[in-house]
């Protein structure tokens, strides 16, 4: 009598083939979200160092400064009054860029002494771009 365990050579190659072509459909979509994943992330991050020099200077009483740096793409939170840096140097990832930007001085009463605009972009989807907008006087910080 014959058995009939396992499957074909056929059977094993039309499911290689079906695995082969679900994935590269995939890996395009997938690189395209982790892209804006870590573009996003670092939105947030920048959002939350300006809303930190802020609450600081409020909270301290002691003038705080983001210093924001588009060539070397980096955002930064330091104390005016001895320029000691109180955050870790946030750095944009490969897939962003910070395309401009003004660095923003907060007083002890939580006002800024500035506007200031940060425009961060995804270098893989221009379409894919945020503003960070610090009010002069009130010192209000926006993601648009």
């Amino acid at each position: 009598m014959r058995r009939n365990d396992g499957f074909t050579l056929i059977e094993i190659t039309i499911v290689v083939t079906i695995i082969g072509i679900m994935a590269f459909i995939a890996v395009p979509n997938f690189k395209s979200w982790m892209h804006h994943t870590r573009y996003t992330g670092f939105v947030r991050d920048a959002y939350t160092e300006f809303q930190q020099g802020r609450n600081r200077a409020l909270s301290t009483g002691i003038g705080h400064e983001v210093v924001v740096d588009p060539g070397n793409e980096t955002i930064r939170l330091r104390r005016t009054s001895d320029g000691v840096f109180v955050r870790p140097l946030l750095v944009a990832p490969s897939s962003c860029d910070i395309v401009s930007g003004t660095s923003v001085t907060f007083s002890s009463n939580g006002t800024a002494s500035t506007n200031g605009n940060v425009r961060i972009q995804n270098k893989f989807q221009a379409t894919d771009n945020q503003t960070i907008t610090v009010t002069l006087g009130t010192g209000r910080v926006k993601l648009q």
